[in-house]
């Protein structure tokens, strides 16, 4: 049987409170009071009509950004864990057997952002659902201006009373969640809003969420077919609807809907959340919230400093791993070079996590990295190491008081029947002059299958290993370099034979 997605929207959807008349009552006073216009780490104050919000909920008050307000402080809060960036994220409950959520609206005209209506409005944010997400459809947050009444709740656009365009999720596919449009607008199919729907996200991810909205042009009093809706995840377009009628008065203007709610008339089948990190809007462009806000800085202050891991074009499956005494973040929104799921970060217990991955084909991983590398195994000869901006070597990243590896070279030699010998030319030093052993193993793909140990001392050491392989083996070839006080820098090459 066929899910029905129109099915009816329960009337207990609270409807938005109305403080527009109060405010032009009370003047410009009272919109001054509910303005925006603050510097905090919420970010950066509205400039030129640009930003018009960018909350990070990394503090208290996140709710004063709203204008109207009709369910919300029961089930949102700020939370540490998840959290994209900064200290907090915001979470949105779904109660078993509930439908919110939230519901609370922003007007930049009674905010006191913008003189006048926007008839454009771009928003972006980083959204998670919890890992077991599941269940029929709901609503989440969009542009939307519902204010005269209808556009809600099975009232459809009729061009006068009001228009919405809420994000919508689906939490039926068994691979994610469904996120798109949940749309009342004056040419919809039916009483309920039309669902367009943009793309499939993982669950106990975060993925960044644009959104875009353009109203329609009005002549003499009619609507022009000219209206746009657009959503973006993580920064590929994925739904872009023109020709739209949303209202036959602009004065209505664009309003941000930050609605979360379970339904139609089902509710949320467990207790479940979606999450909420660096919310942001603007009347003119796409705001950035990659950072923290602010320019001149190359990484996320919040998440440490960039850095790209980019294998050779001519490469397959080669791997990589790095150990970072701080921690480590997955950038997701690099594009070719995001890192993904089978990308593993693992917390070691002591302060250090060990990040591990493979790529090839030109593709790389991106992450956020806070604090010390204390060791990194690739073979240099198939990775572009980009950090903070710049392109790096291993011996880069390490700290000083690390020993450096200053050659490692893998050479091929004679054939001897069935078998064709290698030999492996190193040398090491340590500018604490406290080396203690570099290790050579030799790896067949599965398992080690051959090592050699130098006990070394003082500054440097060199050495000369030989090794004999099957021909057609493919061999990584490990060097490890340790010092007396237990820093280790590690090299890996492969040969063939």
């Amino acid at each position: 049987m066929a899910r029905d997605e129109t099915a009816r929207e329960s009337e207990s959807e609270t409807s938005l409170l109305n403080r527009r008349s109060y405010l032009q009552l009370a003047g410009g006073a009272a919109a001054s009071v509910a303005g925006l216009n603050v510097t905090s780490s919420r970010g950066a104050a509205a400039e030129d009509g640009h930003e018009l919000v960018y909350e990070t909920f990394d503090e208290s008050g996140y709710e004063d950004v709203f204008t109207d307000t009709g369910e919300q402080g029961t089930y949102d809060e700020r939370v540490n864990d998840p959290v994209k960036a900064g200290s907090n994220a915001l979470s949105v409950q779904f109660p078993e057997d509930n439908h919110y959520g939230m519901s609370a609206t922003y007007d930049p005209v009674e905010a006191g952002d913008l003189d006048s209506e926007a008839t454009e409005l771009y928003a972006n944010a980083w959204i998670r659902f919890s890992p077991d997400f599941t269940g029929r459809t709901g609503k989440l947050p969009g542009p939307a201006n519902a204010e005269p009444g209808g556009a809600k709740g099975g009232e459809p656009s009729d061009g006068t009373n009001g228009w919405s365009a809420r994000a919508t999720f689906d939490g039926s596919p068994s691979d994610g969640v469904k996120i798109g449009y949940y749309t009342y607008h004056m040419d919809q199919g039916g009483t309920y809003g039309d669902h367009f729907w943009a793309a499939t996200v993982p669950t106990g991810e975060w993925v960044k969420v644009g959104q875009y909205i353009k109203l329609n042009s009005v002549d003499g009093g009619s609507a022009n077919a000219d209206g746009q809706l657009k959503m973006w995840v993580n920064d590929e377009l994925q739904l872009d609807k023109s020709g739209m009628r949303f209202t036959e008065d602009l004065s209505l203007g664009c309003n941000y809907w930050f609605n979360a709610y379970f339904g139609g008339s089902w509710t949320s089948p467990q207790d479940q959340s979606v999450y909420f990190d660096r919310w942001a809007l603007s009347d003119t462009e796409m705001p950035d919230i990659s950072t923290d806000g602010s320019s001149g800085s190359s990484g996320d202050e919040d998440q440490g400093k960039p850095l790209e891991l980019v294998s050779g074009s001519d490469t397959e499956s080669v791997e990589y791993e790095f150990t970072v005494e701080g921690s480590v973040t997955k950038n997701t929104s690099a594009g070719d070079n995001s890192a993904e799921s089978n990308d593993s970060i693992t917390d070691n217990g002591d302060g250090t996590v060990t990040v591990t991955g493979t790529a090839g084909n030109g593709y790389g991983d991106a992450y956020y990295v806070d604090g010390t590398f204390t060791s990194m195994t690739l073979d240099e000869t198939k990775w572009t190491i980009r950090y903070d901006g710049e392109e790096v070597s291993v011996q880069d990243l390490l700290p000083s008081a690390a020993p450096t590896v200053e050659r490692f070279d893998v050479s091929k030699s004679n054939q001897l029947g069935d078998d064709r010998m290698f030999s492996v030319k190193w040398a090491a030093a340590d500018a604490d002059e406290d080396l203690d052993t570099v290790e050579v193993v030799v790896n067949d793909g599965s398992s080690d299958v051959n090592f050699s140990v130098e006990d070394a001392s003082g500054g440097s050491a060199s050495g000369w290993e030989l090794f004999q392989f099957p021909v057609g083996s493919t061999i990584d070839v490990n060097l490890r370099a340790k010092d007396s006080a237990g820093n280790v820098t590690k090299r890996a090459q492969s040969v063939s034979l």
